[in-house]
């Protein structure tokens, strides 16, 4: 079996699949047609991953959603988690559902400018409080959320609490600093641009 990650072409739904990919799992990604495809490109690249096909027996490891969307298929998993901010999740309607709070995220190819990022609409900039007290690197995240999969016992957690917040349960390995990782991420998006324009 797999893990199926839905919203698969949703940028933080791309570093999660690179991120368990990295860890030699397979991985298979229910894409979103209402969101630009252009990183599903990039998954093509790696034999343990394949997208999502619909088939008599859609039965998963675990299922893994980025942000809300409505699936027209019947998936069936122990467990099915779904990263969202608080803001953008309904009530958790599955009693093998747990929700992740994600915090501000920021990283390769999410919407941005060489200023700022964009989040619900909303302009952040680099150099704001907001930004600078509250957001994560998107890698830093994703290898925080793959180390509470791999050594948590979800069947206990998923029994007892519905919402969690990583920060309580495993800590950042932050090693370089924030503005390190926003120049990446700058330089990221400067050379994306030329390529296509």
């Amino acid at each position: 079996m797999a893990t199926l990650v839905v919203n698969c072409n949703h940028w933080i739904g791309f570093h999660i699949v690179n991120g368990l990919l990295e860890q030699g799992l397979k991985v298979e990604g229910l894409v979103n047609d209402k969101k630009d495809d252009g990183l599903t490109l990039f998954f093509g690249r790696n034999s343990n991953f394949s997208f999502f096909i619909d088939k008599k027996n859609n039965t998963y490891d675990q299922i893994i959603q980025v942000g809300p969307m409505n699936i027209d298929v019947t998936l069936s998993s122990e467990l099915f988690i779904t990263l969202a901010h608080p803001i953008t999740v309904n009530d958790l309607t599955s009693s093998n559902e747990l929700y992740i709070e994600l915090p501000l995220l920021f990283g390769e190819w999410m919407p941005m400018t060489e200023s700022g990022m964009y989040f619900q609409e909303e302009f952040i900039s680099f150099s704001s409080d907001n930004f600078n007290q509250h957001a994560t690197y998107i890698q830093d995240f994703v290898a925080r959320f793959i180390t509470w999969l791999s050594t948590t016992d979800l069947h206990h957690i998923k029994g007892t609490v519905k919402k969690i917040n990583l920060d309580k349960f495993v800590k950042i390995q932050d090693n370089r600093p924030k503005e390190d990782k926003v120049k990446q991420v700058i330089q990221h998006y400067r050379n994306y641009r030329l390529r296509n324009d």
